[in-house]
């Protein structure tokens, strides 16, 4: 197993490993945003909106912003919490937790002002990063990487409906992390029930600046 990218620019990288999962998938060149995904991840993303398949992050950000009445996401849409969590963003004297390690960074993207993000890998190891906008990031441990997944269990919506935001919390938080490594991102992901897939964390910005767009 190696943490080299794959070679082809903006494409994806299949990893298996010798039990659990066998979709440690990485995305890697340019555009996150482009490169298709895996196929369990297309179906299960698919299925959570209730189409056939969803062929790209570029895709699914545009799905969700039209199912959040037609516009894009607010810091109302946020997951967040008046509890201590693992996952913050801090935006000059003002913090704000997170259910999820990603709505830091979906705050970062809203936010006029550089955003100050910490969180923890699911094995423990804090994460820490400071971003300007979607345009600047800066990451420690530098080789950090970041998933995104959904549970393998997820349901269609109701004939008629939309999912819920709430619904997508659940399904999909869990497994939207941080990992120091791809590495340590590989050996968790072949022990979830979920499809995941897994980049460098400075591709977190552009999903999030496509969602906030």
């Amino acid at each position: 197993m190696t943490d080299d990218p794959c070679p082809c620019c903006g494409g994806i990288e299949n990893s298996s490993v010798e039990s659990g999962r066998s979709s440690n998938q990485w995305i890697a060149g340019p555009s996150v945003l482009e490169a298709e995904l895996p196929p369990e991840l297309r179906s299960a993303l698919g299925r959570f909106l209730g189409v056939e398949s969803v062929e790209t992050l570029g895709e699914w950000a545009s799905e969700v912003r039209n199912r959040t009445g037609g516009g894009s996401i607010t810091v109302d849409d946020l997951c967040l919490t008046d509890e201590e969590t693992v996952h913050r963003g801090t935006v000059g004297d003002e913090r704000y937790q997170f259910a999820c390690f990603y709505d830091a960074v979906i705050l970062a993207a809203l936010a006029d002002r550089p955003v100050d993000i910490r969180t923890k890998s699911p094995e423990g190891t804090v994460i820490e990063a400071r971003a300007v906008g979607t345009e600047e990031l800066t990451v420690r441990p530098s080789e950090a990487v970041f998933s995104f997944g959904i549970d393998d269990a997820v349901a269609s919506p109701a004939d008629g409906e939309d999912p819920s935001l709430e619904r997508g919390y659940a399904a999909i938080c869990p497994y939207v992390n941080a990992f120091p490594t791809r590495a340590v991102y590989e050996e968790w992901a072949s022990n979830v029930t979920a499809a995941t897939v897994a980049m460098p964390l400075e591709g977190a910005t552009d999903l999030a600046a496509e969602l906030v767009r």
